[in-house]
């Protein structure tokens, strides 16, 4: 068999080409209706018509040398392409100025995240500054700042050592077995008081505060969180006559004054387990915490009292300890407190918030939707701000509080009365109206109603007195 060489005349007949050429359409390669598809070819004709014919004719060399309206597209010039009246960028499509709002309304309507929409967008659609159109168009939504997660914990920050023995001290109250309780914690030596109360009251709770103080002395600060018996007049005119610093905490968080709601828990662990209430308390008392060495007792009153365990009279008389030692392994447990919490939650610093900035308040607990609001000012507290609600000012933790937009926050909603706000030292509560003739329902008298049977008879109500 003989095989022509390349400059043979006996050459092989032509083979027909294995390869079927065939038009492709634009409309082929999109997923939309032929009138949308128009739409878009249309708007694309009236507003980027410099862009398509630069593309069929060419890039210049320089950016300065192609029209002011293509500028926006030279870094994306060699992904660009043209089909059936509609500019490509690779398989996405480029998106007139005009549908453009829509085109975000479509990217957002399932409320998805700004990831999410930027995703979904990316597959489909281009145009110069899309990302942060996105990003804008999910932060100016109403119903997406409505529902939200909680925010990510802040960085713990840990009180200050006191200088002194009950310098400082935090109070709450509890209930246990149906009594309600006044606790008292030392913030240097966590020495721990319980007081049972009579009742809830604020005079009864300032009995039991007095009758500690007698016994340890007046501390120069006192915490609590914003119950009633800690923000009436009676416990502010308490605190001035002693002279006594009064601060709270935010409202529904309970952190800033964690070192009463630890005691609390403390307590309520040790009374659920012991026999004798306050033969537990005593043992706490005397138990020497971690990491000093010296019980809550020795460091508020230099000695260790006698409890059920046999010890020797040596070991019981007063001895005092070195202060500058004890105050160095303190701020070591809070260095190290601070650490493993940071680590655990993953704690970042939450940006400040200035007045008039936009905000959108936690739900309280039984609650879903984020209240808008406006901040007024910043609390004299660390990370404590007052926010305008309605006509309420309340005062929130940063952590409750997410920053949003005046677009998100531009939704009507219904002024409620029956929502109470926990008042502070600093939002005292405004004067309540006293009810009137003007506003009470007035008087109307109501006929018995009538009604007619199928059979034609008209059956009337009896009249009743009203009494």
């Amino acid at each position: 068999m003989t095989v022509a060489d390349a400059l043979s005349r006996a050459y092989l007949p032509e083979a027909k080409s294995e390869l079927d050429m065939c038009d492709i359409k634009a409309f082929d390669l999109l997923s939309v209706s032929k009138q949308k598809q128009t739409e878009i070819a249309k708007y694309t004709k009236a507003e980027l018509e410099a862009l398509y014919q630069i593309i069929v004719d060419g890039w210049p060399d320089t950016r300065d040398q192609a029209p002011v309206s293509t500028h926006s597209f030279w870094n994306s010039r060699d992904e660009l392409s043209v089909m059936d009246g509609i500019i490509f960028k690779g398989m996405r499509i480029v998106i007139p100025p005009s549908l453009r709002p829509h085109m975000l309304e479509l990217i957002h309507q399932s409320h998805l995240g700004i990831v999410k929409c930027k995703q979904r967008a990316r597959e489909v659609a281009y145009w110069p500054g899309m990302n942060s159109q996105i990003e804008e168009t999910v932060r100016n939504c109403s119903k997406c700042a409505t529902f939200q997660n909680k925010q990510t914990p802040e960085p713990l920050k840990p009180s200050p050592v006191p200088e002194l023995p009950y310098q400082v001290v935090g109070c709450d109250l509890f209930d246990f077995q149906s009594k309600k309780y006044l606790i008292l914690v030392d913030y240097f030596s966590h020495y721990v008081d319980v007081v049972e109360l009579k009742s809830p009251s604020t005079t009864s709770t300032l009995e039991a505060m007095k009758s500690v103080f007698s016994c340890h002395g007046i501390p120069r600060q006192l915490r609590s969180d914003n119950g009633p018996q800690f923000t009436s007049q009676q416990f502010k005119s308490f605190c001035r006559v002693y002279d006594i610093e009064h601060k709270t905490s935010s409202p529904n968080f309970q952190s800033s004054n964690g070192e009463a709601e630890r005691a609390v828990q403390t307590v309520k662990r040790l009374w659920r387990k012991a026999d004798d209430k306050y033969l537990a308390l005593l043992d706490y008392r005397t138990t020497p915490l971690e990491g000093i060495n010296l019980s809550p007792a020795q460091l508020l009153m230099n000695r260790r009292p006698c409890n059920t365990m046999p010890a020797s009279t040596k070991v019981l008389k007063p001895t005092a300890y070195h202060d500058n030692t004890v105050k160095a392994r303190m701020k070591l447990n809070k260095a190290n407190q601070k650490k493993h919490f940071d680590q655990r939650y993953s704690a970042k610093e939450l940006e400040p918030l200035k007045p008039t900035d936009s905000v959108r308040i936690m739900p309280n607990n039984g609650e879903r939707q984020w209240k808008p609001g406006t901040v007024v000012d910043r609390h004299s507290c660390p990370r404590s701000y007052l926010v305008q609600v309605g006509r309420n000012l309340l005062r929130r933790n940063r952590r409750h509080l997410r920053k949003s937009t005046d677009k998100a926050n531009a939704v009507e909603l219904p002024e409620s009365d029956d929502e109470f706000e926990p008042q502070t030292m600093d939002n005292p509560p405004s004067a309540q109206p006293s009810p009137t003739s003007e506003t009470r329902c007035p008087e109307i008298d109501i006929e018995p109603a009538s009604y007619v049977t199928r059979s034609g008879r008209t059956v009337k109500c009896p009249k009743r007195l009203d009494l």
